[in-house]
């Protein structure tokens, strides 16, 4: 056992009536689910006066490591109502700052984190009161104290273990002189077919080609895959090759009873709020093997609206959010739970921007043009409603539908333009590439654009018309197809 936390305890149990104690100890006191009943205790009792955050950065403890964070605790047995908050801190004297200490109730907790009851962390009071309203306008994936809590019907799955489940990976070498020759990125041979098996690295929001082991040159580390190139993307017979296939007969005993159809959703495990490009990185895959570093999402929903919530989850305001959750380098299934995602009867509304349609439609034909952009993913575009062939990849065309995407679950939050502006300011690896490759915040400025064209929309009554020419989704926009079908 971690000592701090009996310490911590007894600074409180020692306490007179109206007594205080202050005292130093690791952040995971108020955010780690192992103590999580002690601060849920200092909440529900309102003993708890203060929590101030710091980072170690500034060599305030000179023999720690810069990665260590703790915190300032202050414990009071005079209820305190509105406690002050405050995190990444770096010196004493931010707390001086105007918006750097902000307040949470009980209440506000609840909200934030329902199912732990663990203490949530932000930069600023902006940052407090924006992911209170985000949270307030789209609730939790899944409230575990309530009983309809899962509106998703949600099960989750990691596949393969890549340490103990290593003894069914077989590799290219192992196969080939067995007699298996590779069809796309599957192998069949004299026996059973095998299937690739995909890990986190190989996937990226909108994208499953994103990595490719065969990219790798002699005595590379493959820790770190090569990314794919536009025009190899631009094929939709171009199919990334994985270090590892497993017997699909495995694959299909893990997924039994539990997922029928041929492809999968899931996210990446290991990410990093402070230095990622994004926190939340979504995928839909074909069905196919899984490493545990790609964790499986499994909603027992129609396809179209398993596909609304793929786009949820892309979204840069689900991110935003996220970044304030993620203390580590995980993104494990009860911080997942915990995210900000709308239930699926919101789809089922009109958007004020297109009251023609539904929601879900008006995302769908979106999120078919940016994730059927080869062969392999016919299954889930058929499940959709879609039986053409695959989409172009055409890079300009899916950078503005990422962007529709995005001003639209802006509005779906209701986030007003002052905060989109603060929000997207909150990705600066994002603003780098951009300026970089572009002289200007181009992802913030196009988002924003359209952000206003959909508010004139709503303020006008006038339907909305996409950047896009052709549409989205047009069969002018995807490869011919194949002879004698798919």
């Amino acid at each position: 056992m971690n000592t701090y936390a009996l310490f911590a305890e007894h600074n409180r149990a020692v306490l007179g009536p109206k007594g205080r104690a202050g005292f130093i100890v690791p952040t995971g006191i108020a955010t780690d689910d192992t103590t999580k009943e002690y601060f849920c205790e200092l909440m529900s009792r309102k003993n708890l006066a203060a929590f101030y955050g710091f980072e170690n950065e500034a060599k305030l403890f000179k023999g720690i490591d810069h990665r260590v964070n703790f915190c300032l605790l202050v414990v009071s047995m005079s209820e305190v109502t509105r406690p002050n908050f405050s995190a990444f801190v770096r010196e004493p004297s931010v707390l001086q700052c105007p918006g750097r200490v902000y307040q949470l109730t009980a209440e506000d907790i609840a909200t934030l984190n329902p199912n732990t009851g663990t203490c949530p962390v932000f930069r600023t009071r902006r940052d407090a009161e924006l992911n209170l309203a985000l949270y307030r306008r789209a609730g939790v994936l899944w409230r575990e104290s309530d009983p309809d809590g899962n509106a998703w019907g949600m099960r989750f799955m990691a596949m393969f273990h890549m340490a103990n489940d290593s003894r069914l990976f077989r590799t290219r070498s192992e196969l080939e002189p067995s007699g298996y020759c590779l069809r796309g990125n599957i192998f069949e041979g004299p026996g059973e077919r095998y299937l690739p098996l995909y890990e986190a690295k190989m996937i990226y929001n909108y994208n499953h080609r994103f990595g490719d082991f065969a990219l790798l040159d002699p005595g590379d580390r493959e820790h770190i895959l090569p990314q794919v190139t536009d025009d190899k993307l631009a094929s939709c017979d171009y199919y990334t090759t994985p270090r590892y296939w497993v017997a699909e007969s495995e694959v299909t005993a893990r997924l039994a009873q539990i997922w029928q159809r041929s492809w999968l959703m899931g996210w990446r495990d290991v990410t990093d709020a402070r230095s990622s490009v994004r926190t939340v990185v979504a995928s839909v895959i074909p069905r196919a093997a899984t490493g545990d570093t790609f964790l499986l999402t499994m909603p027992s929903c129609a396809p179209n609206l398993v596909a609304a919530l793929y786009v949820n989850l892309c979204s840069f305001a689900l991110d935003y959010a996220a970044r304030q959750k993620v203390g580590g380098v995980h993104l494990k299934y009860h911080v997942f739970k915990q995210l900000p995602v709308f239930n699926p009867a919101v789809y089922e509304a009109s958007p004020l921007w297109s009251p023609a349609t539904l929601i879900v439609d008006w995302l769908l034909a979106r999120i078919l043009e940016l994730t059927y952009t080869v062969w392999d993913l016919a299954p889930f575009a058929r499940d959709c409603g879609y039986d053409g062939p695959p989409f172009q990849w055409d890079e300009a065309r899916r950078f503005l539908l990422r962007c529709e995407l995005d001003a639209a679950f802006f509005h779906l939050y209701g986030i007003g333009r002052e905060d989109v502006d603060y929000i997207l300011e909150t990705f600066p690896i994002v603003k780098k590439k951009d300026i970089q490759q572009h002289g200007n915040y181009r992802t913030k400025l196009t988002i924003l654009e359209i952000y206003d064209a959909i508010q004139r929309s709503i303020e006008t009554g006038e339907p909305y018309q996409t950047l896009l020419d052709p549409p989205p989704a047009d069969p002018h926009v995807a490869h011919p197809p194949r002879e004698g079908g798919q």
